[in-house]
């Protein structure tokens, strides 16, 4: 029949948790994508995302580093970002 199925780790949904809201998986992905695709900066991107301008700013940050570290961001692979393995610069 040629029926393959593929795992992969679950998509993480963003929480709230008393006075803020984590980011989700979504929401990186679509950080790191506003940043390196629009060429959005910090401000720009934190208001289109109704969060504080050290929220992308983390966000590209921690992408960067596990890019570096193994080669891919776990939560863009989640997500199937095609900046996954990409470093976020402009």
């Amino acid at each position: 029949m040629g029926i393959k199925t593929e795992y992969g780790e679950p998509v993480k949904e963003a929480q709230y948790r008393g006075k803020f809201k984590t980011v989700g998986d979504v929401e990186h992905g679509r950080i790191i994508r506003l940043y390196v695709e629009e060429g959005l900066s910090m401000d720009k991107i934190a208001r289109q995302l109704e969060r504080s301008t050290k929220t992308p700013h983390s966000h590209i940050k921690r992408h960067n580093k596990a890019v570096e570290r193994s080669g891919f961001c776990p939560t863009c692979r989640r997500v199937k970002s095609k900046y996954e393995s990409e470093f976020a610069i402009r």
